[in-house]
């Protein structure tokens, strides 16, 4: 089988390696660079080209279309009893919306939180809160 291959023209190394002198493989990787920088040629010249060209009028926008707005929860306090107007010393009124599930003591503190009021008038208007909720609750 070697004497066959011999005189065939092949040449085999000791352990089984290819004989590569003969410049193949070089003629290939010089082919695959040349290939690499003429793509990358081309595709800078592209990227010039798109810049200089003028912009195209805008086309006309779709019509607005309708956008999904699920609807806010349902208030988990209840439904609105009244609303409490306090007036202060300096005439600013402060709004607050007082729910059937509020609690006294919460509408003072929200009132509070946007009018400060001395100790002596929260417990008062605590009191006051308490018995219109009562009176609205049916429990008074």
């Amino acid at each position: 089988m070697e004497a066959a291959a011999a005189a065939a023209g092949w040449r085999c190394r000791p352990g089984g390696r290819l004989d590569m002198s003969h410049g193949f493989v070089r003629h290939i990787r010089r082919n695959q660079i040349a290939r690499d920088a003429y793509e990358r040629a081309v595709r800078q010249a592209r990227g010039r080209a798109r810049g200089r060209l003028t912009p195209a009028p805008p086309r006309p926008r779709r019509p607005d279309q309708q956008v999904y707005r699920p609807r806010r929860p349902a208030d988990t306090r209840g439904p609105r009893l009244f609303c409490l107007e306090y007036e202060g010393d300096d005439g600013h009124v402060t709004s607050v919306i007082v729910h059937q599930g509020d609690s006294a003591e919460e509408v003072t503190r929200r009132v509070c939180a946007q009018s400060p009021l001395e100790p002596a008038l929260r417990r008062a208007l605590c009191q006051r809160v308490q018995d219109e909720l009562s009176k609205r609750r049916g429990t008074g």
